[in-house]
């Protein structure tokens, strides 16, 4: 297991999910946008949740690892090696009429620890 996670990040940088910038946030307006020009932007959302009242929660995720140089080191990276992991995530809340009534973003940092002394 530990092989396999070393050769993948050995291999690179990886990322997944859907990249949402302050850009494309900046571009709706609240009480304004509809769900469906979120949707034509920024693609179908990572996950969705819709509650009892009928406000919809549209979530887009995004996570970028990238190798630590350690793991570069022969012996070395086997056994400290690891990968530095940014995930974001924004949540769009439309209300029952498919109108945006807000938004809230997120970023989080994470120390990703493959090798074997991790």
């Amino acid at each position: 297991m530990a092989l396999a996670a070393s050769a993948l990040i050995l291999a690179g940088c990886v990322s997944g999910g859907t990249k949402v910038t302050e850009g494309d946030i900046s571009g709706f307006q609240k009480g304004v946008t509809t769900e469906s020009q979120v949707i034509a932007k920024l693609g179908p959302p990572n996950a969705t949740s819709v509650t009892d009242t009928g406000v919809r929660i549209d979530v887009y995720t995004y996570v970028r690892t990238s190798p630590k140089a350690v793991d570069f080191v022969p012996i070395v990276g086997v056994l400290a090696g690891g990968a530095n992991a940014t995930a974001t995530s924004v949540s769009f809340t439309f209300d029952k009429n498919g109108i945006l009534t807000g938004y809230q973003a997120s970023t989080s940092n994470t120390d990703v620890k493959t090798g074997v002394t991790g």
